[in-house]
């Protein structure tokens, strides 16, 4: 009784620090994409919910789930992540009951202590998604099969006060199926786990299968309405066609689940050499210090119970693989098998501490233990220590480092609203980004989100932004993915020919770009220069479409350059607007044609018509600022700049703007 006492103070302890991992820093990083998604989706009612998730590519139920919790605890970010973080730490109680009902509690509890700091379930509990729902329904389902296997292998007869566990176990399947389409291979690993049980013990193996078949089939039947719809969205799924390194994508998978996404694979060498140590561990049992078998089926062999959490962990692997789904964004299908991924740990780390532990049970013959046995116990603490060690610090780089981050949809509302002015529009360059954006800009009426057909039409595309360039002057340009709705970069040049570009920044993987909207579009230069850059680039002249602006407008500036001959280096552009000591107060650097017209791709004695935007700061003080422009390469170095054969240094001043009070 204190032992039992004990581990449940313990897996109290794991669960309470569970918790505390995955609710910290929750609302740290903003929405991205899918879990935008998942916001607006939650908004709707029932009926909507199911309609919308019958066009989508996953199932409803997380959905009506998310909306039964939103109605409850609200639409903030910390309330909607929430429900993944309460499901993760689900995840850690049933990891550790079906640990504890295959091996022994002390298992249960190490496995639970290593699920609980896995910075793989932790990522995806502070996601506002299905898949902590999934992983959370994949293991609860499995430690219901083992129950099953329990009542089969001791009470050949169903018992009346059994037959709940055949209900919820039936439930649980559903509940999968209507989750995500990737429960199948849960659905398909506990067919194999069956199988393998049944051969151990032939005698009433057809019984066997046909009673989990049954169950099977009770919960196909309950999924049967949706089905259609399902194979359907199943059958849209993208493959991987590119040829992939095979072993490669195994290392990344073992990664994945040892330390998450967050620790280069060189920095994490030695916290997976060891790891792999102690999961050859967990298939070999010291039968000399062994203690009692669970109860659940006292003729099976630990080495049988490690090999069905193996199927566990290895099936829905082998599944990825062999239907071509191995893709970075499907990494998250695999997080059914971290469960059993922590279990075989633990069994290998427990084997070892055991076999340290029954090393020094010396004969009462000798005086004590021998240094072998001490040393062995000292192996096993260092053998872990680096592993927890590369386990801290991927979390430190979940929590902290921006590298990692989700894409800033909040930073980038923040940065819109912060200069948002009367005659602005946003423009959402790939449809599903709404979702997210009006999320957190939900009061902007003027809100566009274009190249919404696939493939792009460009006709269709031309009239749309035509259009919105007529009633208005400043555009606020959102790029996400662009290769998949525009792999042309279509959007993108018909703007460059059309606005002046003021500059661009990141926010994890979104682009936000800010265009001037002229009165009219430059073709030919107003002001003349014919000056050489370098050897082989003339400068032919300059239009300036402002000549006077206000503070926190778009100074609007094209220059006309030539290639005397083909160019093989790149470089990129500067624009600079001084005061006068000098010094930059405003500016714009890039490669010209807004990056998409390099200087190596120029054909000799073709104009290239290069509109750059300047955004003068917003507390910029009246008076007339001298505009200088040139030109430097990827290694900074600037060109030198020559005007009928004399040089001029290597920044030309070709005009000046009046700042309006």
């Amino acid at each position: 009784m204190h032992a039992r006492r004990h581990t449940q103070l313990i897996l109290i302890a794991v669960l309470l620090l569970a918790t505390a991992l995955r609710f910290y820093r929750i609302d740290a990083q903003s929405f991205w994409n899918d879990e935008g998604n998942s916001a607006r989706i939650a908004e709707r009612g029932v009926d909507r919910i199911i309609a919308g998730a019958a066009g989508d590519i996953h199932p409803p139920l997380y959905y009506l789930v998310l909306q039964g919790w939103r109605s409850v605890f609200g639409d903030s970010e910390t309330a909607l992540r929430g429900l993944s973080a309460l499901f993760g730490v689900l995840t850690i109680l049933f990891t550790y009951l079906l640990g504890s009902r295959l091996f022994e509690p002390r298992v249960g509890v190490i496995a639970a202590f290593l699920a609980a700091v896995n910075p793989f379930l932790i990522d995806y509990s502070q996601e506002a998604r299905m898949y902590m729902m999934l992983a959370a329904i994949g293991v609860v389902a499995t430690y219901l099969l083992v129950r099953l296997i329990d009542f089969w292998s001791l009470r050949p007869r169903i018992h009346i006060t059994h037959r709940r566990y055949y209900v919820l176990y039936v439930l649980a399947l559903a509940a999968g199926l209507y989750t995500h389409y990737a429960f199948p291979f849960v659905f398909i690993a506990q067919f194999a786990i069956v199988l393998a049980w049944a051969l151990h013990r032939p005698g009433r193996a057809l019984a066997r299968l046909g009673s989990w078949l049954a169950l099977a089939i009770a919960a196909l039947l309950l999924f049967l309405p949706w089905l259609p719809i399902a194979l359907r969205q199943i059958a849209g799924w993208p493959s991987q066609t590119a040829p992939i390194d095979t072993g490669a994508a195994l290392v990344e998978t073992y990664r994945a689940y040892l330390l998450g996404r967050t620790i280069p694979i060189e920095q994490a060498a030695m916290a997976m050499i060891i790891a792999g140590f102690f999961l050859a561990m967990s298939l070999w049992t010291p039968d000399a210090f062994d203690e009692p078998e669970p109860d659940w089926d006292t003729t099976a062999p630990r080495a049988l119970r490690s090999g069905l959490a193996a199927i566990y962990l290895l099936l829905p692997v082998a599944l990825v693989f062999a239907l071509g789904l191995f893709r970075p964004p499907y990494m998250k299908f695999l997080l059914v098998g971290v469960p059993a991924f922590c279990l075989l740990l633990a069994r290998g780390i427990d084997n070892a501490w055991q076999i340290a532990r029954g090393a020094l049970r010396m004969p009462p013959s000798l005086r004590g233990p021998s240094p072998l046995a001490f040393g062995w116990l000292a192996i096993v603490v260092m053998l872990v220590t680096p592993v927890l060690g590369a386990t801290a610090s991927s979390l430190g780089n979940l929590y902290f480092n921006p590298a990692y981050a989700r894409d800033d949809y909040r930073g980038i509302a923040q940065a819109i609203r912060s200069t948002w002015r009367a005659g602005d529009a946003v423009l959402l360059h790939s449809a599903n980004q709404w979702e997210v954006f009006t999320y957190y800009f939900p009061d902007g009426p003027d809100v566009f989100p274009i190249a919404r057909q696939r493939p792009l039409d460009p006709d269709a595309t031309e009239r749309e932004l035509n259009d919105i360039l007529a009633t208005h002057r400043r555009l606020h340009a959102v790029f996400w993915g662009t290769d998949e709705p525009d792999p042309g970069r279509w959007v993108e040049s018909w703007l460059d020919r059309h606005t002046y570009k003021a500059g661009e920044r990141w926010y994890g993987s979104a682009r936000l770009a800010t265009y001037a909207v002229p009165a009219h579009v430059a073709r030919a230069p107003q002001q003349a220069l014919g000056v050489r850059l370098g050897d082989d680039i003339w400068l032919d002249g300059y239009s300036l479409l402002t000549p006077a602006a206000a503070p926190g407008d778009i100074v609007q500036l094209a220059l006309f350059w030539r290639g005397g001959a083909p160019i093989d280096e790149r470089y990129k552009v500067f624009v600079h607007i001084l005061d006068g000591h000098g010094s930059i107060v405003a500016q714009t650097d890039r490669e010209p044609g807004s990056d998409l017209a390099p200087t190596n791709t120029w054909t000799p004695g073709e104009q290239v018509i290069d509109p750059y935007g300047v955004t003068l700061p917003p507390e910029l003080a009246a008076g007339v600022y001298p505009i200088v422009i040139g030109m430097y390469a990827l290694d900074e170095t600037r060109l030198r700049i020559f005007k009928d054969g004399v040089d001029q240094g290597d920044a030309l001043h070709v005009a000046e703007v009046t700042v309006r009070p």
